[in-house]
């Protein structure tokens, strides 16, 4: 990893600061989130009509917290996102003489369930123990009694009881993998006919975080020469990665000053005859000359900063994995009327 003794000093001195958490949205991935549910109830055992077997898709919600340079030292399960069950459950009661129909028909329809738990300290490897919860956030149960009507219970709201779980979760370059196994079990009673009972879910969700790529935003201030400015990023914010994320400004007047600042919000406010694309408060980096040909006069000047060795100076608390940050260069324009220019901005997001 790229740390100098300044940064090495810089986390002994940040040691005991609270870091602030990255909240990342995790895709599941249907293919490999296997399950299988069980149930009892008042009235017998439920089995599968015909399997028991499902799937997840859809998103869990992950927080992150750094530790000095480990950038996924702890995390939580915050309870946001949504995993749909697919497909829906169905099952039956059988009848105890075989001959005869079920003594009654289940039905879970439109299943989405939340993920939820306290603080878990992640190691080195990845593993970590969690005390998840699961909530239903949509999902309706329907009883078919033999010879009766269907009725109708609503599981929104309808919360297990928290269960450890031994899960992992790893950095695979730049990206998230999670692997949660689930055990848990909720509750049911349909207040139409009596009947109670639970169901069981078993099985392993998986899912990844894909570390997005950079973006440009919003419109540069055309220069005293007639040139347009602009931003550009190469590579990838990284809070550990030993390649660079190259933040560069081109067609600036030569031989001026200018710096890159950043914020933690987009903007698009009119500013110095052009526009501020950053969302106040916001942090400036060190001076840079644009250089170019010598005397100036024309556009041939560059600014380029390494955005990751200020990550990874661990001198801003702020910019912890999954943060997204929002850059721009201002320079020096002496010949337009407001003296400066501001080229157009990139979002930034920073990857573990």
């Amino acid at each position: 990893m790229r740390r100098s003794l300044s940064a090495t000093l810089a986390v002994l001195a940040l040691a005991a600061a609270a870091q602030a958490q990255g909240a990342f949205t995790f895709q599941i991935q249907q293919s490999n989130s296997n399950f299988n549910w069980s149930g009892t109830s008042s009235l017998g055992p439920i089995v599968g009509n015909p399997s028991t077997a499902f799937q997840m898709s859809g998103t869990a919600g992950v927080t992150l917290t750094p530790a000095g340079v480990d950038p996924i030292a702890s995390g939580t399960l915050p309870g946001t996102g949504d995993a749909a069950v697919v497909p829906d459950l169905r099952g039956k009661i059988n009848n105890p003489f075989p001959f005869l129909p079920p003594l009654a028909t289940i039905e879970v329809n439109g299943l989405h369930l939340s993920f939820a738990a306290p603080s878990y300290a992640i190691a080195s490897n990845g593993a970590f123990t969690a005390n998840v919860t699961v909530t239903a956030l949509a999902g309706t149960l329907v009883v078919t009694p033999l010879g009766s009507s269907a009725s109708s219970t609503s599981l929104v709201g309808l919360t297990s009881t928290p269960q450890a779980q031994n899960g992992t979760l790893t950095q695979l370059g730049l990206n998230l993998q999670l692997d949660l196994p689930v055990n848990t079990t909720f509750p049911f009673a349909d207040p139409t006919t009596g009947a109670s009972g639970t169901i069981t879910i078993v099985g392993t969700l998986r899912a990844g975080w894909t570390c997005p790529a950079a973006t440009t935003y919003c419109t540069a201030k055309v220069n005293s020469l007639g040139c347009t400015p602009a931003i550009g990023v190469s590579g990838t914010a990284s809070y550990s990665s030993n390649s660079a994320c190259t933040v560069s400004a081109s067609n600036i007047v030569a031989q001026r000053s200018g710096l890159l600042f950043y914020g933690f919000g987009p903007n698009s406010a009119p500013f110095q005859g052009g526009f501020l694309c950053v969302q106040p408060p916001t942090i400036r980096t060190l001076i840079q000359n644009s250089g170019g040909t010598l005397g100036g006069g024309d556009c041939s000047g560059v600014f380029a900063i390494d955005f990751n060795n200020t990550i990874q100076g661990l001198t801003d608390a702020n910019l912890y994995p999954g943060r997204d940050v929002y850059t721009q260069y201002w320079s020096r324009d002496p010949a337009s009327a407001s003296t400066t220019n501001l080229t157009n901005a990139a979002k930034l997001t920073i990857c573990p």
